[in-house]
């Protein structure tokens, strides 16, 4: 499915090769006139902002990843895991998205994240003793309601989605990856 099929989202950064840090191989560059998906602009400071995102990972135009957050931060927290995966403790799912961004870079490939932002919505929010009046940031029913319309369309999650796609190896993440994965956790002791 191409990106431009999509109504909702808005572009924020290329990925490219960084050719200067000694581990992380992939760095963003963010667009600097940030236009939402009315054209009307939006403040950078947009994106470090605690609100709930779907984010859509487009190679050559044609969608890879669908994924989804509401991390303090905002979106560029979470953007910072796939940048960041060669170092500390990541997740098999950043790590491998950062091999997976890089390969794809070293192949001529273009690279690009949207988002699709959620309103916010002031309600009651119930605690152990009461409720306080609050706003939900809530990302996770956009992002299935956006794998849904993808796979509706495809007949399929996303390329990159492995743990969605169903059971067995041919859905797990490749090989190669978690094999360098694993040989990075045993090799840093992670």
């Amino acid at each position: 499915m191409k990106i431009k099929e999509v109504k909702t989202a808005f572009k924020i950064a290329d990925v490219v090769l960084n050719k200067t840090h000694s581990k992380n191989r992939i760095k963003f560059k963010y667009v600097k006139k940030l236009l939402d998906e009315h054209e009307e602009a939006i403040s950078e400071n947009a994106l470090r902002k605690r609100v709930g995102f779907v984010y859509i990972i487009a190679i050559n135009k044609i969608i890879k990843k669908i994924g989804g957050s509401q991390g303090k931060g905002g979106i560029k927290s979470t953007m910072n895991f796939y940048e960041g995966a060669m170092q500390g403790g990541p997740s098999i799912r950043s790590y491998g998205i950062h091999l997976l961004l890089q390969k794809e870079l070293e192949a001529g490939k273009k690279v690009e994240f949207y988002v699709i932002v959620s309103k916010e919505v002031k309600t009651e929010i119930k605690g152990m003793f009461g409720n306080v009046k609050g706003t939900i940031v809530a990302f996770k029913e956009m992002e299935e309601k956006c794998n849904e319309d993808y796979k509706s369309v495809t007949g399929k999650y996303p390329d990159w989605h492995f743990q969605s796609r169903g059971k067995g190896a041919g859905y797990r993440w490749p090989k190669w990856i978690r094999q360098s994965y694993a040989k990075y956790r045993i090799d840093n002791k992670v």
